[in-house]
């Protein structure tokens, strides 16, 4: 047997018609399907079993037990020398399985293999081409791992890594990224391949949750890797109304001030060592020295250093200058009070970017979907990544102002403040939202009172 496909399926009923059809559509032949029901309450029951007759299907019924225990089920019960999950509200292109395995048939090397998709509706409208980059030239750094489903994979590989982490309930394909890199290479091909049909109920659609297992599987794999635990420190640059009167340190949302809540926040953030707060702001400054004095430390900083347009290195260098830090630190991290609701696991997942994937510079980003334009001369023009109004594109992102993760050897031998690596973590939005003006800071206040 040559490919197992398993299909598993929690109330999708009705799209799970489609995936299956779409496998056995295919025009590679030399396949099994699996369909796995996780105990759908729908009427899902009766159509997997229209197929228990056929002599490619087989089936399996059991009590809701996850996805990942699912996942590796498949490959116990697997007869192919390859294997791929479809996601029951998915469908694939027709020859997905034949482009997919000829690059395993070729390349003894490589021991995953995935493709491009369609993102459709619920009415199976396309609604873009969601494309990689060529794995095969262009990726040097390995931190955007291939999607969960749809990616085709050598059942020895697999096994040799003992399968799936059963102790995660989402995102298996970024956990399985993580120790699959480790030892064997990936390829992938720049053709959309399966349908990945966006609505409500989405694993994926679950944003908050979601990140909050990524940044578990990141803390794991980091603590895996690590001789020892990292050294930091974080400097909290503050310009103050003083300078620019939307800086805003000294207003509240909910109950706390805005500087209350970022240095207390970098206080009770253990891989923090020490915090260099620098203002040019005499009103932030007293204010600092009379509630932190003991516990930060505390830099006047020169206006000529302070203006809304001047760059961070000399900030950065002034505050590390004017303080005796010692070599023993791994990295700093650059912090702002702009931002009132950011999340310790999300920080420290920057740190632990760092550290599994040797990048030199971790930055905050969330996904950027907007059509962007820019002016000509002539008239507006959307930019060209964007393709043909986002039916064809790559990953965007936009940056979250007030993070940065920076490796402090790094930084010193160059003084930048962007090494020559750069990751990213994902921010949710809260996390990612940021006090610029008196509108966001009353937005900001109604969330903290409402406990959003």
């Amino acid at each position: 047997m040559k490919i197992t496909v398993y299909i598993t399926n929690y109330n999708y009923g009705r799209y799970l018609k489609k995936a299956i059809d779409s496998v056995l559509n295919q025009t590679e032949k030399d396949f099994e399907i699996i369909l796995i029901d996780d105990g759908s309450t729908d009427d899902s029951i009766p159509l997997i079993q229209s197929y228990i007759d056929h002599p490619k299907v087989k089936i399996v019924l059991q009590q809701n037990k996850g996805l990942t225990i699912s996942n590796n089920l498949a490959l116990k019960l697997s007869r192919g020398e390859y294997i791929m999950r479809l996601d029951a509200d998915d469908y694939l292109v027709e020859n997905a399985l034949e482009k997919l395995s000829a690059i395993l048939d070729k390349r003894a090397e490589i021991g995953m293999v995935f493709g491009d998709y369609y993102m459709v509706d619920e009415s199976e409208n396309i609604l873009e081409h969601f494309r990689r980059h060529d794995f095969n030239q262009d990726v040097k750094l390995l931190d955007q791992p291939a999607h969960g489903a749809c990616t085709m994979f050598r059942v020895e590989c697999l096994k040799q890594l003992g399968g799936y982490d059963e102790s995660i309930t989402r995102q298996d394909g970024y956990e399985l990224w993580l120790r699959f890199i480790e030892k064997f290479e990936v390829s992938n091909i720049n053709t959309p391949l399966f349908y990945y049909r966006q609505h409500g109920n989405n694993l994926t659609s679950q944003e908050d949750k979601l990140l909050d297992t990524r940044t578990e599987i990141l803390k794991k794999h980091a603590k895996r890797k690590m001789t020892s635990p990292s050294k930091g420190f974080a400097i909290l640059p503050i310009r103050g109304s003083f300078i620019d009167d939307r800086s805003l340190p000294f207003t509240k949302v909910g109950d706390t001030t805005l500087i209350d809540r970022a240095v207390e926040f970098i206080l009770n953030f253990s891989p923090i060592t020490q915090l260099i707060l620098t203002s040019p702001d005499q009103d932030v400054i007293d204010y600092a020295k009379c509630k932190w004095d003991n516990n930060i430390s505390i830099i006047h900083r020169p206006k000529k250093l302070s203006y809304i347009n001047s760059p961070l290195e000399p900030v950065v260098q002034h505050a590390i200058n004017n303080i005796n830090l010692g070599s023993d630190y791994d990295f700093f991290m650059l912090t702002s009070l702009e931002s009132p609701f950011k999340k310790s696991q999300i920080i420290e997942s920057g740190i632990n970017i760092m550290q599994i994937f040797d990048v030199d510079t971790v930055v905050g980003v969330r996904p950027e979907r907007s059509l962007l334009l820019n002016h000509d001369g002539k008239g507006m023009k959307f930019l060209a990544e964007q393709g043909e109004f986002r039916l064809e594109r790559n990953e965007l992102f936009k940056m979250v102002p007030g993070y940065l993760i920076r490796d402090f050897k790094s930084f010193k031998t160059s003084g930048k403040l962007f090494g020559d690596i750069v990751g990213h973590v994902m921010f949710d939005q809260l996390s990612a939202f940021r006090i610029t003006n008196q509108l966001e800071c009353n937005i900001a206040d109604y969330l903290a009172k409402n406990n959003k």
